[in-house]
């Protein structure tokens, strides 16, 4: 219960900081990404309420990621802290982060890797708020078991898919011209990272 108040907390100063962005974040069902159209690259400088966004992001992320794989059995809630969950998901982040600003060189456009990184930002925390409601149910003991949170983390999935399509949408023509670089983006960045971060957590655990 505790940790449901922390991150409804930092979501209060959100909303007390910048209350577009916080009703940006709650609008889960309306998107804020055109699919139409490519937005304007965000300024360079890193703000407070981005900061606190990129918090409140990494704390639900890491709570439910914890919880599917204590859930799950794969990992030791005794042996593996939910603060291991959660720097290994910032350790992740923070080296994709630093691959990608080397692969945007080779896309040759840094305003057009700000937009990129803006517009994703913004789907995975309305991703974070969907996951909040979730973490906030389970606190209902009958529900919080495996199931239920195979059945959230379905739907998240389902909601970041539809979500990326959106992203994705006003960049088909430079992907198709560089479709090796976005594979190679996909399978390195997406699927091979998030598996050795599997990797790491079981050696952890073991």
């Amino acid at each position: 219960m505790w940790y449901s108040l922390l991150l409804s907390s930092i979501l209060l100063i959100i909303k007390l900081i910048d209350q577009s962005l916080f009703f940006s974040i709650t609008r889960i069902s309306h998107t804020d990404i055109p699919s139409t159209k490519k937005i304007d690259a965000p300024p360079e400088n890193i703000n407070f309420q981005d900061a606190i966004a990129f918090v409140f992001r990494g704390l639900v992320f890491g709570y439910f990621s914890f919880m599917l794989l204590v859930q799950s059995e794969l990992i030791d809630a005794s042996i593996t802290p939910i603060y291991v969950v959660i720097l290994s998901w910032l350790g992740y982040t923070l080296i994709k982060f630093v691959l990608e600003m080397m692969i945007g060189l080779l896309w040759r456009s840094r305003r057009l890797l700000l937009q990129v990184i803006f517009r994703r930002s913004l789907l995975k925390t309305k991703g974070a708020f969907l996951l909040l409601i979730f973490i906030i149910i389970s606190h209902y003991p009958p529900i919080n078991n495996m199931i239920y949170w195979a059945i959230s983390g379905g739907i998240y999935l389902l909601y970041y898919i539809v979500g990326y399509l959106f992203f994705a949408n006003p960049y088909w023509q430079l992907i198709r011209k560089k479709i090796v670089l976005f594979i190679l983006y996909i399978c390195t960045l997406e699927i091979g990272s998030l598996w050795v971060l599997f990797e790491l957590i079981n050696q952890t655990n073991a």
